[in-house]
């Protein structure tokens, strides 16, 4: 009985990734079609998937007009153990980005080194085994040389500690301090990394210098 109670909250990826989402915002009230993003899904299949959810009272379902409202329940039995599955996976994330930050500053001398994308969204997806959420790091050599050594040497330690252990996939971006500085001026990735990116060593550089 309870394997199948399990199957009707976690027996799908929309409802995994809906939970995920609902989960990291208990506070939040979110329409339908943001959950549906969120899940990475159509509006039609949230709210399919969503009726189990409700049904059990996991989720709570409010309608406004034509449209629908979701909120995590916090007072249901399954919130506390849903929401460590959930952030644990998130410190596992950070686990991660702890190991190569850790690496890299033990071997090289780097100006800065950024996270950014889903980890620090809070918006990691859940499906570890078809579509894992990726790491994403910025880091910022002195100069173009000391760029190419860094990300041979995080590319090699990516593919032989941590692929194999966690089984996600990492992107690092390794740029000179000059290129980073140039595309801080006009490039809206980096402004957008410069502005939301959570500092993980080392200081960002300035606009202007």
């Amino acid at each position: 009985m309870v394997v199948l109670y399990l199957d009707r909250v976690l027996g799908s990826s929309t409802k995994v990734n809906a939970l995920a989402a609902l989960i990291a915002n208990p506070k939040k009230i979110v329409l339908e079609v943001e959950l549906a993003k969120e899940a990475g899904c159509s509006v039609s299949e949230v709210n399919r998937q969503m009726k189990d959810l409700v049904s059990a009272s996991i989720v709570i379902m409010q309608r406004v007009g034509k449209g629908k409202l979701y909120q995590i329940n916090t007072q249901h039995f399954l919130h506390k153990p849903l929401s460590k599955l959930f952030r644990g996976l998130e410190d596992v994330y950070r686990e991660i980005a702890s190991k190569i930050t850790a690496h890299i500053t033990r071997r090289h001398k780097v100006k800065a080194i950024i996270l950014f994308g889903g980890l620090v969204r809070g918006k990691i997806r859940s499906d570890l085994v078809e579509e894992p959420s990726d790491l994403d790091l910025i880091v910022i050599a002195s100069d173009r040389q000391r760029a190419e050594r860094v990300k041979q040497d995080m590319v090699s330690f990516i593919n032989s500690e941590i692929s194999m252990q966690y089984g996600i996939t990492v992107y690092p971006i390794v740029l000179s301090l000059e290129e980073y500085k140039t595309m801080l001026e006009k490039d809206p990735f980096i402004i957008d990394v410069h502005a939301k990116g959570e500092l993980l060593h080392g200081e960002k550089p300035r606009r202007f210098s």
